[in-house]
């Protein structure tokens, strides 16, 4: 038995916490949509970083009434690539999505979207990717070396409340099925089954000049959890799988530009 005093457990919770954070994972989330339109003819761009060195690029348009069109990538990238590097990081992704919206008053909007894509990632670290806390419990370091594809299918709804003309908040929430095509961890292959993700997120929004503001900034707290599973209880530490159903979490910072309002200056 090892002796952890009260003091070394508090740094690890910490710790542990800060790994949620800036931890290496071999998948990587993408930012939730629930795009401000609200009329035909609208088109939301927006660039986004989150502090897990991940940037999202998306273009949300509404061709008809009620109708939403969106567009979005996601690229992380963590470490060097070179074989002298023990931690790499490396995630590019892809979406497509259709959905609706329906402005509820001037103060309420809600919508969904439902999408596919397809990610490639590659990353090298140890253990489940976070700090090695083999100083507060001695675990066995299990290395990992992943190069993997797979498909993504979403379904996303929204609801965003705006009590002031400049400022707004809202809860997005997305279910995300994962099914690995192509996965090798140190070259040999490895197919679980599908993965269902959720992933909701927290977003606050202030966009100077009202409706007519051509820019509008975002500040948003999410997370990802694998439904039904406890990485704290099931016993899987050496199944590669493992890494694909870890819970994250992520802070974003982002900034929207609608172009369609400089078509209207015309």
């Amino acid at each position: 038995m090892h002796n952890i005093s009260p003091s070394l457990l508090r740094a690890g919770l910490v710790l542990g916490a800060l790994a949620l954070l800036s931890g290496c994972t071999a998948y990587v989330s993408m930012l939730g949509a629930a795009p401000k339109i609200r009329a035909k003819g609208e088109l939301e761009a927006t660039g986004s970083w989150s502090l897990t060195n991940r940037v999202d690029f998306t273009a949300t348009y509404s061709p008809a009434p009620h109708v939403l069109l969106r567009a979005a990538t996601s690229l992380k990238g963590g470490g060097r690539s070179g074989s002298d590097s023990s931690t790499f990081v490396q995630n590019n992704q892809y979406e497509l999505a259709v959905g609706t919206y329906w402005p509820l008053g001037p103060q309420w909007l809600v919508g969904g979207l439902a999408g596919l894509g397809q990610a490639h990632a590659q990353a090298r670290y140890d253990n489940d990717g976070g700090i090695n806390f083999e100083v507060i419990v001695p675990i066995q370091s299990i290395p990992h070396q992943f190069d993997v594809i797979y498909a993504k299918y979403s379904a996303e709804g929204y609801l965003t409340w705006q009590p002031d003309p400049w400022f707004s908040l809202g809860l997005s929430y997305r279910l995300v099925q994962l099914r690995l095509t192509d996965a090798t961890d140190f070259g040999v292959p490895f197919r679980p089954g599908p993965i269902w993700r959720a992933e909701p997120m927290l977003y606050v929004r202030a966009r100077p000049g009202y409706d007519k503001g051509l820019f509008q900034f975002q500040l948003a707290l999410g997370g990802s959890t694998t439904l039904g599973y406890d990485e704290q209880t099931t016993a899987d530490r050496l199944d590669p799988a493992r890494q694909f159903k870890l819970a994250r979490t992520y802070i974003s910072l982002g900034v929207s530009i609608f172009p369609h309002l400089l078509w209207q200056r015309e």
